[in-house]
C-alpha cells in the first residue's frame, strides 16, 4: 500500500494513467466513428479520438522519461513542448549554423543587407546613407567607425518615445551594460535582436549537450538569478541588465527548479539560499547554470554553510526565519515546498560525508555546470564540489550584441569561440593599429591565425561599426570561420607614459609571482595608476591590489624579495615597461594585499553606485577614480 501511494505522486505514474485513460477514450470514440450517426457527429468523434490519441502518446512518452517531481501539469507540458520541439529542430539548427561557419562572408553579406534595409529610412540611416550600403565592403568604405557617443542622443530620444530615430521598430526593452570600463550604457533591444539571440542560445544548449549528453525534456535546470534593479523610460519601457527574467516568461520559468516568486528576490544572499533550497529538493536536476563561475562557487559555499538549515526547511515546509524575505514572497515560496522525508534523509547522509564531489552524490543525473569562467573559479569548482561533473564555459557576448560566439570545444582546456555570423558583422582592427586615428579594418575572411585584433561590430541593436573595446586573438578556423579567444578590454590598459600594458600581461605576471608562494591562492585582483591615487606626486608606478587565500598569516612568510618578483615578471612580459623601468621613468610596481572579502565588498559598492547588477558584474581590472583607489587602500593589510 505504501509503495502504491508513493508511486501515485510520481509524474511517471500519473502520465502512464493519463495515457491509458486517453487511449481508452480514443478507442471508444473511434468505434462511434463507424456507427450510423450523422456526418458531423462522426467527424467530431473522429477529431476527438485523434486528439486523445496524440495526448496518450505524449503521456506515455513522458511516463518513460526522467522527470523532476516539482513540476505542475502546466510546467511539465510547457517544458516538454519546448525541449522536445528543440530536439526535433536540432538538424535544422545545426544545418543553419554549419552553413554560416562554412560560408562566413556570405552570412555577413546577408546580414548587412538585412540591417541596412531595415534602418535606411531612419534619421541615422539617412545621415550615414545606409541605403547605399549593400555589402560589407561598402560598409567598410562608407560608414565611419563609431563609439557609444555617436548613438547616445539617438538612444535617449528613442527612450523618450521618438520614432524613426535609428531603428525600424520599437524596442522591447533597454539593456544596460555593466560599466566595467566606464559608465553603463543603454542599449535598445528589439525583436530582431531577440530573435537572433534566441538562436544563439539554442546553439549554446546544443554545444552543452554535445559536450555531455542531452537531459530529459522534463528534467529541471537550476539557474542562479538575482532580480536586478530596474528603471523605466518615459514611455514605460524597462531598463535592465541583459539577464532579466519576467514573471510572464512562462516558457523560461517552466524548466527552472525555483518557483516564479524566487525570481523576484533582489537580495543576493536570500536569492542564493532560495535557489539552492529548491535545487537540492530535486534529485533529478539536470543542469546548474549561472552567468559567471564565481557566482556558482559562492552558491555552493552557501550550501556548504547552510545545509542543516535548508534540510530543516525541507522537513517543515517553512523557510528559515533568518533569511530576509518580503512576507508575501515568503508565503508564496512556502506553498511550493514539498515535504519529502526520504529526500531529506538522503541529503543529510551525503552532506555529513563532506562536500568533496558533492554534486554527483546529491544529483546523480546532473549533466553539467554551465557558466563563463573568470578568475579560475572553474578549477576551484572542480577541485572541491564538481568532481565527476563537467564544468563548461559556454561562450562570449555582451549586452550590445547578445551571444556573439559559442564554445564548441567544451572539454578543451583553452577556451575558444566560434562566432555566430548572424548576430553581427565583424571587422577586426590589428592590435598595433588600434590607437590610430582612423585604423583600417579586416573582414572575417581576411584575418590570420595568431593575429590579435580589436573587434568592430555592426549589430542587430542598430549600432554600426561599433568599437566596444574587446581585444581577441584568432587561434584557428572552424570550417572556414575564424575561431577566437578573448584577451582583454582596451579600456583597461595601464598607461603611465606610452607603454600600454594590457590586463592580460598583468594577470600573467601576478600568477607567475604567486606560483612561488606555497599554500597561497589568488582570489582576485585589480590595479591603478599612481596619478589617480596621488595626483600631486611626480613619481609614476602601478598599484596592484591582491586578495589571496589564506591571507595574513601565510603572507607574513612571503619575503620582500619574493614580492618584488612581480615587477620582474612584468618587465619580462612587456618590453616597453621594461625599458621605462630601466630608465627609471617608472618606479617599481607596488603590491598591496587586502583583507578577506574585499572584492565582494567592492562588488557590492560598485553595484550600489552604478548601473551594473550582481549577475553581470565583473571585477574592474583598472580603477579609474581616486574614490575607488582610496576605498581599496583603506582595506590594505600590513605585512611584516
Amino acid at each position: 500500500m505504501t509503495l502504491i501511494i508513493k508511486m501515485a505522486v510520481k509524474w511517471n505514474f500519473r502520465c502512464a494513467c493519463w495515457g491509458f485513460i486517453s487511449s481508452l477514450l480514443a478507442s471508444v470514440l473511434l468505434t462511434y466513428c463507424f456507427s450510423p450517426q450523422d456526418y458531423i457527429q462522426r467527424l467530431a468523434d473522429g477529431v476527438a479520438a485523434v486528439l486523445l490519441g496524440i495526448s496518450s502518446l505524449i503521456a506515455f512518452h513522458i511516463s518513460t522519461l526522467r522527470c523532476s517531481e516539482s513540476h505542475t501539469l502546466t510546467t511539465l507540458l510547457l517544458s516538454y513542448k519546448w525541449h522536445q520541439g528543440e530536439r526535433l529542430a536540432t538538424p535544422s539548427i545545426l544545418a543553419k549554423i554549419n552553413h554560416m561557419w562554412k560560408h562566413p562572408r556570405e552570412a555577413q553579406e546577408d546580414l548587412i543587407r538585412e540591417l541596412t534595409s531595415r534602418h535606411a529610412k531612419t534619421e541615422n540611416g539617412r545621415k550615414n546613407r545606409l541605403g547605399e550600403i549593400q555589402s560589407v565592403e561598402d560598409l567598410r568604405k562608407k560608414h565611419p567607425l563609431t563609439t557609444y557617443d555617436h548613438y547616445r542622443d539617438y538612444i535617449q530620444r528613442l527612450a523618450d518615445g521618438e520614432e524613426g530615430v535609428f531603428l525600424d521598430e520599437e524596442p522591447v526593452r533597454f539593456g544596460v551594460t555593466s560599466g566595467t570600463t566606464g559608465a553603463g550604457k543603454k542599449i535598445p533591444l528589439v525583436s530582431f535582436w531577440l530573435e537572433g539571440d534566441a538562436l544563439c542560445k539554442q546553439i549554446r544548449r546544443l554545444a552543452v549537450y554535445q559536450g555531455a549528453h542531452r537531459p530529459s525534456p522534463v528534467q529541471k535546470r537550476r539557474f542562479f538569478y538575482i532580480h536586478p534593479k530596474i528603471s523605466l523610460t518615459k514611455t514605460g519601457r524597462v531598463i535592465s541588465p541583459y539577464m532579466f527574467i519576467k514573471q510572464e516568461d512562462t516558457k523560461r520559468l517552466s524548466e527552472l527548479s525555483s518557483p516564479p516568486p524566487a525570481f523576484t528576490i533582489t537580495n543576493e544572499p536570500s536569492a542564493v539560499y532560495i535557489h539552492m533550497l529548491f535545487a537540492i529538493a530535486d534529485t533529478n536536476l539536470a543542469l546548474l547554470s549561472t552567468m559567471f563561475t564565481p557566482q556558482m562557487y559562492r552558491a555552493l559555499k552557501c550550501l556548504e554553510t547552510n545545509w542543516q538549515a535548508m534540510l530543516e526547511d525541507l522537513s517543515t515546509g517553512q523557510i528559515n526565519a533568518k533569511i530576509p524575505l518580503d512576507p508575501d514572497i515568503r508565503r508564496s515560496l512556502q506553498r511550493y515546498l514539498r515535504l519529502d522525508k526520504a529526500r531529506v534523509f538522503q541529503l543529510r547522509r551525503e552532506f555529513e560525508k563532506g562536500f568533496h564531489g558533492i554534486l554527483k552524490r546529491i544529483w546523480p543525473h546532473l549533466v553539467a555546470i554551465e557558466g563563463i569562467d573568470i578568475m579560475g573559479f572553474k578549477k576551484k569548482l572542480e577541485e572541491k564540489f564538481s568532481y565527476g561533473v563537467p564544468c563548461f564555459s559556454w561562450g562570449y557576448g555582451n549586452t550590445e550584441v547578445g551571444h556573439l560566439a559559442i564554445n564548441m570545444w567544451l572539454h578543451e582546456k583553452e577556451l575558444r569561440y566560434a562566432p555566430c555570423s548572424h548576430m553581427a558583422v565583424l571587422e577586426f582592427i590589428p592590435e598595433q593599429n588600434s590607437s590610430d586615428e582612423d585604423p583600417k579594418t579586416l573582414l572575417i575572411d581576411e584575418v590570420e591565425v595568431g593575429g590579435r585584433y580589436e573587434l568592430v561590430l555592426t549589430m542587430r541593436s542598430g549600432l554600426y561599426r561599433y568599437r566596444n573595446g574587446d581585444v581577441i586573438q584568432i587561434v584557428g578556423f572552424h570550417e572556414n570561420c575564424p575561431v577566437m579567444r578573448m584577451l582583454y578590454r582596451s579600456g583597461e590598459y595601464l598607461n603611465l607614459v606610452y607603454e600600454k600594458v594590457n590586463t592580460q600581461v598583468v594577470d600573467a605576471a601576478i600568477k607567475n609571482t604567486i606560483q612561488g608562494w606555497p599554500g597561497i591562492q589568488l582570489v582576485d585582483w585589480t590595479c591603478a595608476e599612481s596619478p589617480v591615487y596621488d595626483p600631486e606626486s611626480s613619481e609614476l608606478y602601478y598599484i596592484v591590489f591582491l586578495e589571496v587565500d589564506p591571507d595574513k598569516r601565510e603572507l607574513n612568510e612571503v619575503t620582500e624579495e619574493q614580492r618584488s618578483k612581480f615587477d620582474e615578471h612584468l618587465q619580462q612580459e612587456h618590453v616597453y615597461y621594461s625599458g621605462l623601468r630601466g630608465s627609471n621613468t617608472i618606479s617599481p610596481a607596488q603590491l598591496k594585499f587586502v583583507r578577506t572579502s574585499t572584492f565582494l565588498e567592492l562588488r557590492d559598492f560598485r553595484v550600489a553606485m552604478t548601473t551594473t547588477s550582481v549577475m553581470q558584474y565583473k571585477t574592474p581590472r583598472k580603477l579609474r577614480t581616486q574614490e575607488h583607489v582610496n576605498w581599496m587602500m583603506e582595506r590594505v593589510i600590513e605585512i611584516k
